[in-house]
């Protein structure tokens, strides 16, 4: 067995994109984060990608007191300059930019709805985890006196597919009844870590909906620590993996692979040959 002091300095926190059972599956971990893919192989961002992360950075701009027009424009020309991986991709960035200043609009009437002053925004917030031996948590998008926000965003998806009068043809998002299950995974971590409550707020180009403890029970204490538990223990049957050994062929020993998983679509061929070396797949 290697020296597990060495081990765990692969990780230093646990962060809820490092431990989320859905988005980050254990081969996947393995792969990222103990084999260490290179940057240039891992899947590039793809347009809603971008679109969430650029629609966030106007919002908060705003917030902070830029002036709104400027924010808007400025943001959505870092979107256009996102470079599509490919042509269904071209069809999503051209959707997204269509809906972007709607979907700044709505982000921020939801703030004006919630009434919370932000006192800090992306602030690294730590907790702890009973048998976990580095923090848990991560960067929170804005940060209240009495709350923590999180903000999601959607996006119709361009189908590839074409309308007669030569429109592209779109699925809008579905109506937002509750919270994404990795979406409180997440936010309970956040909540764990700040001592405070969290406010989810999920916008699209069509309307937005604020979730908190008042409207859902899923934001409640209860279902809040259900939600923790399930990262707290993913985090320590991973602290215990690398316990074992920091050699990723020694771990896929203890780790089933599924190239099913959504995660690995879009790597290319070369990458996944190299992962499936690592399992011993046999072609």
């Amino acid at each position: 067995m290697n020296d597990t002091s060495q081990n765990n300095s692969l990780i230093d926190m646990w962060f809820p994109s490092r431990i989320d059972t859905e988005n980050c599956p254990m081969d996947w971990f393995l792969i990222k984060y103990v084999h260490g893919l290179e940057p240039d192989k891992m899947p590039p961002a793809n347009a809603k990608m971008r679109s969430g992360s650029t629609v966030e950075s106007c919002v908060v701009d705003i917030l902070q007191g830029k002036a709104e027009p400027e924010a808007r424009q400025h943001w959505q020309h870092v979107l256009e300059q996102h470079f599509p991986i490919h042509d269904k991709d071209e069809h999503q960035k051209n959707v997204c930019i269509g809906q972007f200043q709607d979907v700044v609009t709505n982000l921020l009437a939801a703030f004006r709805e919630i009434q919370k002053e932000p006192t800090e925004f992306q602030e690294l917030v730590k907790g702890e985890g009973k048998g976990i031996d580095v923090p848990m948590g991560g960067f929170v998008d804005v940060t209240a006196k009495d709350s923590i926000i999180e903000i999601k965003t959607q996006w119709s998806t361009a189908t590839g597919l074409f309308n007669k009068d030569g429109s592209l043809r779109l699925r809008k998002p579905s109506k937002t009844e509750t919270p994404q299950k990795s979406h409180l995974r997440q936010v309970a971590t956040y909540s764990n870590a700040a001592e405070k409550p969290p406010i989810l707020i999920v916008a699209n180009a069509f309307e937005y909906t604020v979730f908190d403890d008042m409207n859902t029970e899923f934001l409640r204490k209860k279902q809040l620590k259900h939600a923790f538990e399930t990262m707290r223990l993913s985090a320590r049957a991973r602290q215990n993996l690398l316990k074992i050994s920091d050699d990723p062929k020694v771990l896929a020993n203890f780790v089933p692979l599924n190239l099913m998983h959504f995660v690995w679509k879009e790597l290319d061929e070369e990458v996944l040959r190299e992962i499936m070396n690592i399992w011993g797949v046999e072609t």
